[in-house]
């Protein structure tokens, strides 16, 4: 009898130490999940600002474009601003970038005065960005790429800087071909 009142009292004080070894394991892994939950809200919970070069019209002769700036992040966005190296755009200019008006319509949206001062989750802003004609005729070269960096700051002030490229042809279709 006092070898099996043993026996209990040890199994009892091995089954305390099992729940005490179980009820760890699960705050750690609880305390990871948080960690882990933490760090992707905080990728996710932000905005993402992207810019495209889309076609606003286009037939035989030419194609028109619009610079289109979206929010798809989940915040709205503040003072968003497109830079662009000079080299990047003598690269991507065609024959007829040399008219100065032209330039400074089209060219407008890397000023540093022309910052988007709030861009709202899931919206765009668009602007003319230009036209490609047969060739190498045009403002832009047709097939041309231009380095972007995208700055702005989240709803609640934190910078980010994303690095892009604009390209440069026709965004109604990925192959050039169309109907019609």
């Amino acid at each position: 009898m006092t070898y099996c009142g043993f026996f209990l009292n040890v199994c009892l004080e091995a089954k305390d130490w099992l729940n005490l070894w179980i009820a760890i394991f699960a705050l750690l892994v609880s305390f990871f999940s948080l960690i882990v939950t933490i760090r992707y809200a905080s990728k996710s919970f932000r905005p993402i600002v992207t810019a495209a070069v889309k076609t606003h019209s286009g037939g035989n002769e030419a194609i028109i474009y619009n610079l289109v700036i979206k929010n798809s992040g989940s915040i709205p966005a503040r003072q968003v601003r497109i830079q662009v190296e000079e080299n990047q755009l003598a690269q991507a200019f065609g024959a007829d970038s040399c008219d100065e008006h032209y330039r400074r319509i089209w060219l407008a949206c890397f000023s540093s005065s022309n910052e988007v001062s709030l861009l709202q989750n899931g919206d765009s802003v668009s602007c003319s960005f230009g036209t490609t004609k047969g060739g190498n005729q045009g403002f832009w070269r047709y097939g041309a790429s231009i380095a972007v960096t995208i700055r702005y700051q989240s709803w609640f002030g934190r910078q980010y800087c994303e690095e892009q490229i604009l390209k440069i042809r026709d965004s109604d279709s990925f192959t050039g071909y169309l109907w019609g």
